[in-house]
């Protein structure tokens, strides 16, 4: 138990120097007073628009989640399910790496409703990985309208690649590991693309609030790339540090501004954050009779 705890408190202090240090070699590239007038110059309207997209793709997300579950036979409602992946939210801002809100989730259903804890464990890993691969199909697909093609230069055939490999390479991993989840593949897909779309949405809005009137599909292709970034193990809920390094460095390549993408990225993060915090109301959730 002992060492258990030693591994955890020791993932967590990696996770803080990289953000901290990410963090640094941000504020080397961009001014933080800059920085700070951007946000708070943010026009509100946009900025609750960005909120309801976000919170709209993490509701498609908990409903995505719930057909993994079903394919496990444990059929939980979805309003229930909803409180549950709320909850989720706020457990994986605040606790310690290694348990986390997927995590608590199946330490809950396994506890009242005895599913194995090894499929419950697989059923959330799938929802990540699947949210992943979209994530990366959607960058690939509108980088090719951007100036990626350009930034890449020689590698540009990548973007096609990637769009060409994602799901065949996604469908043999779930045939070859995952196969009690083939039944629910379609349609958890096309919720991910849709949960994916609607957080490039809440993106756009951010934008709109910032004031930035060219260069969205980079600023978007840049987005949907720190969100893979943001989802890897070395990096802190939510992102953070993580984000703002990969929208500065990527900024100069894209010929965007460093200040608005990295304002883009620290606005979601807050979003995000914010709408985390609605799961204290499910703190004393139970399960349903």
């Amino acid at each position: 138990m002992a060492s258990k705890k030693l591994k955890r408190w020791a993932k967590v202090a990696a996770q803080l120097f990289i953000a901290v240090l990410a963090i640094y070699y941000v504020f080397q590239d961009i001014d933080f007073e800059e920085l700070k007038s951007t946000v708070l110059s943010a026009h509100i309207g946009w900025l609750f628009l960005a909120f309801l997209a976000f919170n709209a793709s993490k509701i498609l997300s908990a409903f995505r989640l719930n057909y993994f579950f079903r394919a496990l036979g444990l059929d939980l409602k979805e309003r229930f399910n909803l409180k549950l992946y709320y909850l989720g939210m706020l457990y994986n801002q605040f606790l310690p790496g290694g348990i986390g809100g997927d995590g608590y989730k199946v330490y809950l259903l396994n506890k009242w409703y005895g599913n194995s804890i090894k499929m419950l464990v697989s059923a959330t890993l799938l929802d990540r990985v699947s949210g992943v691969v979209a994530l990366g199909f959607l960058a690939f697909g509108l980088g090719l309208f951007g100036y990626a093609p350009e930034a890449l230069g020689d590698y540009s055939f990548l973007l096609w690649l990637g769009l060409i490999a994602a799901y065949p390479c996604y469908y043999l991993l779930v045939n070859l590991l995952f196969k009690t989840f083939k039944s629910v593949n379609h349609i958890t897909n096309l919720q991910a693309l849709g949960v994916q779309g609607l957080q490039v949405l809440s993106a756009f809005f951010i934008l709109q609030a910032l004031g930035v009137e060219t260069g969205y599909i980079d600023y978007l292709t840049l987005f949907l790339v720190t969100s893979v970034a943001a989802s890897l193990p070395a990096s802190l809920p939510g992102g953070i540090g993580i984000r703002e390094l990969v929208m500065v460095k990527g900024a100069s390549y894209l010929l965007i501004n460093e200040t608005n993408a990295t304002a883009l990225a620290t606005l979601f993060f807050l979003i995000s954050l914010l709408s985390a915090l609605c799961g204290i109301s499910f703190l004393k959730l139970k399960k349903p009779e």
